[in-house]
C-alpha cells in the first residue's frame, strides 16, 4: 500500500513537472532572448525543487509512516492494547531514528543558497517534531498528546510554503507526501 502511494505521489509530481515544463517551453518560444533565459532559470528552479522534495520524502517517509500508523491506531477505539503497544514501539523507534538522521542530514540539491537555507532551517522544525513524538510516547503510549509535535510539524510545513510559492508551484501537503 505504501509503495502504491509513493508511486502515485511520484506520478503526480511528474505530471505537474511535465505540465509546467510544457507551458514554460511554449511561452519561451514566443518571448525574446532575455525572457527565455529567465524562464529557463525558473523552470530549472521548479524542477530542482520538485526533485529535492522527491529525494527528501524518499529519505524520510520510512520514519514518518510508522508514526502516522500509530496515530491512526491510537485514535481507533477498536485497537487492542497489544496492537497499540506494538505500534507505539515502532513509532518511537522511527521518531528517534528520524531525529537522529535529521541531526546529521545534509540537503544535497542545486537550489539557490537562499532556498537551501530556508529548506534546511525548516528541517529543524521536523527534527523537533520527531523529538516531541518520542517524548509523547514516553509520557503515555496509550493516550499520547501530540499537540506540541503537531505545532512543530505545522511550522515545518509553513516554512516550506514560501519556497514553493516563490517558484509558483502548489504547496505540497508534507504530511501526505511523507506518508
Amino acid at each position: 500500500m505504501r509503495k502504491l502511494m509513493y508511486l502515485f505521489a511520484s506520478m503526480a509530481i511528474v505530471a505537474i513537472l511535465a505540465t509546467g515544463c510544457a507551458s514554460a517551453d511554449s511561452e519561451s518560444k514566443s518571448d525574446s532572448g532575455s525572457d527565455t533565459t529567465e524562464k529557463t532559470e525558473t523552470t530549472d528552479t521548479k524542477k530542482e525543487l520538485l526533485q529535492t522534495q522527491m529525494d527528501f520524502t524518499a529519505d524520510f517517509s520510512t520514519y514518518y509512516a510508522p508514526i502516522s500508523a500509530y496515530q491512526a491506531a491510537a485514535a481507533d477505539e477498536a485497537t487492542t492494547e497489544a496492537a497499540l503497544n506494538t505500534a507505539a514501539e515502532s513509532a518511537k523507534k522511527a521518531a528517534d531514528e528520524g531525529a537522529a538522521k535529521l541531526a546529521d542530514y545534509k540537503l544535497e540539491s542545486n537550489l539557490s543558497d537562499e532556498q537551501k537555507e530556508t529548506y534546511t532551517t525548516s528541517l529543524d522544525s521536523l527534527k523537533s517534531y520527531f523529538e516531541e513524538i518520542s517524548k509523547s510516547i514516553d509520557a503515555s503510549a496509550a493516550e499520547p498528546n501530540f499537540d506540541a509535535a503537531q505545532k512543530h510539524f505545522d511550522t515545518f510545513q509553513s516554512d516550506l510554503e514560501g519556497i514553493y510559492k516563490e517558484a509558483d508551484l502548489n504547496v505540497p501537503d508534507m504530511a501526505q507526501a511523507l506518508s
